[in-house]
């Protein structure tokens, strides 16, 4: 299997298990790094860690021990491209898990991050099926259950990095993380909707209806009508850090 150079932050490491689209290691996830402060002797949970890019970029940073959660079960691949870039595997804990659902009940973390995927999708059994992915209605549910749900993992003035795209409804998002969080926006980076991106679950077409009909009732926002000009939208990259309960 091949390895393939990564940029996280400051740093280059190399890492095993195919391309960007089977991986997730994005331009957004790369950008979101750039953001996240040294994380010194920190406890620290990478939600979604797929072949451990954030878990591999956490430890880079200082991170005394990573709790790396993902859906699918990415331990091996994960496992191997911790001993490639000569780090401790006691260092690193995987977790088979749908968000926080295995963890250990008390456990609590310095930080989180979680670049999650956020996509608006007609409500079909088909769309459904992509686990991990499918985001309800409005493209929220994934990321705000997150949030809600996080900062009960987090110590008081823990921080979870994360992102959050303005093709779904990013008033809800935004809104409920600030009942919990102090927000701050650091970057704001343009995407393009790419025409394959959902299928074969979800038809092309019925993506755009889907979009058209958000955009419609002011829920979402972007350019572009996905036909003649490729749809391009706003991600924000944010730091959320929990206010003092």
């Amino acid at each position: 299997m091949s390895q393939n150079l990564y940029k996280f932050k400051n740093f280059k490491f190399y890492l095993i298990g195919g391309t960007q689209k089977s991986t997730g290691v994005s331009q957004s996830s790369y950008l979101l790094s750039k953001i996240i402060p040294s994380l010194h002797n920190l406890e620290v949970l990478d939600l979604g860690c797929g072949i451990g890019y954030m878990t591999i970029g956490a430890l880079y940073l200082g991170a005394r021990r990573v709790f790396a959660i993902d859906v699918e079960d990415t331990e091996k691949i994960l496992c191997k491209n911790i001993k490639i870039n000569n780090f401790k595997q006691p260092q690193v804990v995987f977790i088979k898990s749908d968000l926080f659902i295995n963890l250990p009940e008390g456990i609590k973390f310095n930080v989180i991050i979680a670049n999650l995927p956020q996509h608006a999708l007609p409500a079909t059994s088909a769309a459904k099926k992509l686990q991990g992915k499918y985001g309800g209605y409005d493209g929220t549910d994934l990321i705000c259950k997150a949030l809600t749900e996080g900062v009960h993992f987090l110590h008081s003035g823990g921080k979870f990095f994360g992102a959050v795209s303005k093709l779904t409804n990013f008033h809800r998002t935004l809104r409920v993380a600030r009942t919990l969080y102090e927000v701050k926006i650091y970057s704001k980076i343009k995407k393009i909707l790419r025409k394959n991106e959902m299928e074969p679950h979800v038809n092309y077409e019925d993506l755009l209806k889907h979009l058209k009909k958000l955009k419609k009732e002011r829920l979402i926002e972007y350019k572009g009508d996905g036909v003649k000009k490729t749809i391009k939208y706003t991600v924000y990259l944010c730091e959320f850090t929990k206010k003092p309960q």
